[in-house]
């Protein structure tokens, strides 16, 4: 009797530990499996933002989240609704790039008030109770300061036209201050800034309409690639192309053809997809270990003919350029 009773206790002890095996790993495989959701609001899905959205929804790929994409074309009332949708599908973060400041605190607040961190990339946030959790910048003072640096450390002394974005933005404002208080203490002449809108017949008809006034200018800069273009056109066919230095920012794709080409005397360049890979890595730092910088830059670069290799591409939709958002993410933490 002694011997069956205690061989009673011993499968029981057996079965509650097998028992207890089966659960722990149960429990495992269940967290395992966890999926995270990130939803996130882009102005467009064309041009810069489509290659941020291709690097954001690599990343997410690869490291098994789940994504909810709105595009707000560049509209209030639709990136505050897209916001309002989103908290109604509970996702663990949502990220924004707003249409304004006051939209942006507007999101914060509904999203404060639901308990869903908010992260937003390239969009300032207004004053007001909203916060978010992190900002991913363009460094538009940097921009201008490096602009005037460029200018001066090259072509010393120059007389400097720029085309720019739409004058009376928060950016554009931002850039054209530190560039002319630079280019002031760097001792180059602004001989004038024109509104190009962003759009390439405009500044086609900037840089025509300069060439032809006489006015004296040895630099030309154009704040995107598609004012870069235009400015090209108007100078080419004015036979200035080896008389003039034609500049332009952002590096797009476009940028550093003309560069090879010799058309560009070079570009400042920043890619998107990379501003995309860190916008989900901020967003998934945040959510695993509470951990972010408040707010963090875009790495940007002057590129030439010399170091045209040294290009960070749009396209970083791929193992490489996640691998090195990685480290760089790592960085700005430490």
């Amino acid at each position: 009797m002694k011997k069956f009773l205690k061989f009673g206790i011993i499968v029981i002890a057996l079965f509650f530990m097998l028992f207890c095996i089966g659960f722990a790993e149960g429990q495992k495989d269940e967290e395992e499996e966890e999926e995270f959701i990130f939803a996130y609001v882009i102005p467009l899905a064309q041009l810069w933002y489509a290659y941020l959205g291709d690097a954001f929804e690599f990343a997410a790929d690869n490291y098994g989240v789940k994504t909810y994409r709105a595009i707000s074309e560049y509209n209030q009332n639709k990136e505050i609704a897209a916001i309002e949708d989103f908290i109604i599908k509970e996702p663990d973060i949502i990220g924004l790039g707003s249409v304004s400041a006051d939209s942006a605190q507007l999101a914060a607040q509904k999203c404060n008030e639901a308990g869903i961190p908010l992260v937003i990339e390239n969009s300032s946030l207004a004053p007001g109770p909203g916060k978010v959790v992190a900002d991913l910048e363009f460094d538009w003072y940097g921009l201008g300061t490096m602009m005037a640096d460029v200018t001066a450390e090259n072509w010393p002394g120059s007389k400097v036209f720029v085309v720019t974005g739409v004058i009376g933005t928060g950016q554009i404002d931002m850039l054209l201050e530190t560039f002319q208080e630079r280019s002031k203490d760097r001792g180059l002449t602004i001989v004038g800034i024109q509104n190009g809108e962003y759009k390439q017949e405009m500044a086609y008809n900037i840089a025509q309409d300069l060439i032809q006034s006489g006015r004296d200018f040895e630099v030309i800069w154009g704040n995107c690639n598609a004012m870069g273009q235009g400015i090209i056109q108007a100078v080419k066919e004015a036979g200035l192309l080896d008389e003039k230095v034609i500049l332009t920012t952002n590096g797009a794709p476009e940028c550093l053809a003309s560069v090879e080409k010799g058309e560009l005397e070079g570009t400042i360049n920043y890619s998107p997809g990379f501003h995309g890979l860190l916008y989900f890595l901020a967003m998934f730092n945040y959510i695993i270990e509470w951990e972010v910088p408040e707010l963090m830059y875009l790495p940007m670069k002057f590129i030439t003919r010399e170091n045209l290799d040294e290009a960070m591409h749009w396209d970083a939709a791929n193992g490489d350029a996640l691998a090195w958002a990685e480290v760089y993410f790592r960085n700005q933490i430490r």
